[in-house]
């Protein structure tokens, strides 16, 4: 179901989306200062929320008439904020949702990284704080726990191979997990 254009919010400002060579003529959105889209192609409507990795995303069709995405937060910088160096868009509060254009900054690599390890909830996880698991994440904590004690163990007669089966992981994986690359922050 389509959402009728509301009224504005205060002080909001609305600029048509400039879209890269890709993405087809025919598409025509304007886009506020809060993040807000509105499709005009044919009778003007609210575009309804989608999601992709946590960001709002808006759907869009490519020349080749293919559908492809964009995120809303950085379209919204690329119509509002001047852009002196960055490639990429931060949230300044951490929230993905908030797409205010005062919550937007350009960044540099590095400055995204910097102000990434200053997230709380990065934070959290890092400190172990939270149990963090990935919804299609084939382990828990609890079980990289185990599995650390078996790898670690002096007298460990399983091998790699071994543990990998009994865990339903891979061999690589295992690797990982000994050398610390995937659950490092986990304590054997």
């Amino acid at each position: 179901m389509k959402q009728e254009v509301t009224r504005n919010f205060y002080n909001e400002k609305w600029a048509e989306i400039q879209f890269d060579n890709a993405i087809s003529k025919n598409e025509k959105f304007i886009i506020s200062t809060y993040g807000r889209v509105i499709n005009c192609k044919n009778k003007p409507f609210l575009v309804k929320e989608s999601f992709t990795n946590g960001y709002r995303s808006l759907a869009v069709k490519k020349e080749n008439g293919n559908q492809t995405g964009r995120y809303v937060h950085k379209l919204v910088a690329q119509t509002f904020l001047d852009n002196i160096n960055g490639v990429f868009v931060i949230h300044l509060n951490y929230d993905k949702s908030e797409n205010h254009i005062s919550n937007l900054k350009w960044a540099t690599k590095r400055e995204k990284e910097i102000h990434q390890h200053k997230n709380p909830e990065y934070i959290a996880i890092m400190r172990g704080f939270v149990k963090h698991k990935p919804i299609n994440a084939k382990l828990t904590a609890t079980k990289v726990m185990r599995l650390k004690k078996r790898i670690f163990n002096p007298k460990r007669k399983s091998t790699i191979k071994r543990l990998a089966k009994e865990f339903g992981i891979s061999e690589m994986q295992v690797y990982r997990i000994k050398n610390g690359v995937n659950w490092g922050y986990i304590r054997a």
